[in-house]
């Protein structure tokens, strides 16, 4: 009864609405550990599983199986039923999984354990943006996609250097388990305090209108084309992060330019810090302007140029190549645009349906690089052994993440496609 007493308080409070989406965009913030966290592991996976790279590839991709599969899914379930009991349970259920492949020695319950964390993982990010759109005016949208996009960001870069510190001195399984006990005690602080929110007659005569089926709200986001342009773009806008910033990066770093584990993991986290500071500051200047497609295009533009520099160009001096990762990272904010975009291009009651498409496109293309990265530097492969492992050549390397500059060229093409909302919902 005291409970209900204080979120009753709450609810009155003005700034409640920030405690809910904090809490909901803490989740993507801490799941975003788990993602990355195979990124400084690659040796020692490679090693505990007895696997080459594109095994690797494959075992850190079935995260993304889940997460992608369940996109829509989430999308028609936030739109439908209650954010609090959804948030919770998802929440827990990644927590055991990262604490099952802490504790496995089989490679068949590794990736069982991955696919559950991605279904667990996949509620955060939609939850949060659904949160955004239902207690905040739209004005606001731009700048808290950036701001829940940076706290997934932040949370990358924490899964970076911190976590090789932590794998370099605690070992993998301990680290792991450690991520699993923050997520299980957040889940429990979403269930004490989070509430859905109240909805006038008109909402709820609206929501019960494109809500009525399953997936009247799904059929209604497939039918606009915009929605599949935006996507399209948001996937292969995010893909070169996704592949080689969240799995890739710091291996090729570490023998590309002979640097430490936990200096190669410095240089990937700069990529995500960048993320962090360019999502609200590039969310707050695409609401202030009142235009999204110039955003798009400059951030395709600008993270073609220095993911070319960064991939194309060798033996960089170490506080340019930073320089580089950390410009990158802040250009690539204009994936957070475009969830903005979509929750602009359908009306607000499928706003979870619409946002949850343009995630799917952009987790789902990365996903699928994660493998062909490793499938192509197997092809290549010589023969040539390293203290047991597969040794993989720099040019090796660079031809693989080729495919990461052409889908930046695509982003940049389909950009052209979308079309000005001016920041005004459907």
């Amino acid at each position: 009864m005291s409970n209900n007493r204080f979120i009753n308080r709450c609810l009155q409070n003005p700034y409640y609405p920030w405690l809910v989406w904090g809490l909901a965009a803490s989740a993507f913030f801490i799941e975003y550990f788990a993602r990355v966290a195979p990124a400084v592991m690659v040796d020692s996976l490679m090693h505990d599983f007895k696997v080459q790279a594109l095994a690797l590839g494959s075992l850190s991709a079935f995260f993304y199986y889940t997460y992608v599969g369940m996109q829509i899914p989430v999308g028609i379930l936030v739109d439908r039923f209650s954010l609090r009991w959804l948030l919770t349970s998802m929440i827990f259920l990644c927590g055991v999984s990262c604490l099952i492949f802490a504790t496995t020695t089989h490679l068949e319950i590794a990736e069982f354990a991955r696919l559950m964390m991605g279904f667990g993982a996949a509620f955060a990010f939609v939850s949060a943006l659904k949160v955004a759109a239902v207690w905040f005016p739209a004005q606001k949208f731009g700048l808290l996609a950036g701001l829940t996009q940076a706290l997934g960001m932040l949370g990358a870069a924490v899964g970076q250097m911190p976590m090789a510190y932590l794998v370099e001195n605690l070992g993998w399984r301990n680290a792991l388990t450690f991520i699993a006990g923050l997520m299980i005690f957040l889940s429990v602080m979403v269930a004490l305090l989070v509430r859905d929110p109240s909805m006038s007659a008109t909402q709820v005569k609206a929501k019960k209108t494109l809500t009525d089926s399953p997936w009247s709200g799904l059929l209604r986001v497939l039918q606009n084309p915009q929605s599949w342009w935006n996507a399209l773009f948001a996937g292969l806008l995010y893909a070169p992060t996704a592949a080689l910033a969240e799995l890739w990066g710091v291996k090729f770093f570490r023998q590309t330019y002979d640097l430490s584990n936990e200096m190669a993991a410095m240089g990937i986290s700069l990529i995500f810090i960048g993320w962090t500071i360019g999502g609200p500051l590039i969310g707050w200047i695409s609401d202030k302007i009142q235009r999204r497609k110039i955003i798009l295009i400059l951030s395709a533009s600008l993270s073609l140029l220095f993911a070319s520099l960064v991939i194309l160009v060798p033996g960089l001096p170490l506080g340019i190549l930073f320089c580089l990762l950390f410009l990158y990272g802040f250009a690539n904010t204009g994936v957070a645009t475009s969830y903005a975009v979509a929750s602009e291009i359908n009306p607000q009651a499928i706003a979870g349906t619409s946002v949850a498409f343009a995630n799917m496109a952009s987790v789902i293309v990365g996903a699928g690089f994660q493998p062909l990265i490793g499938w192509m530097l197997q092809k290549n492969w010589d023969g040539a052994m390293h203290q047991g492992l597969a040794f993989y050549s720099n040019s090796d390397f660079r031809t693989a993440l080729l495919v990461l500059v052409g889908s930046l060229l695509l982003a940049l093409f389909v950009a052209g496609g979308i079309k000005e909302t001016y920041c005004r919902r459907i």
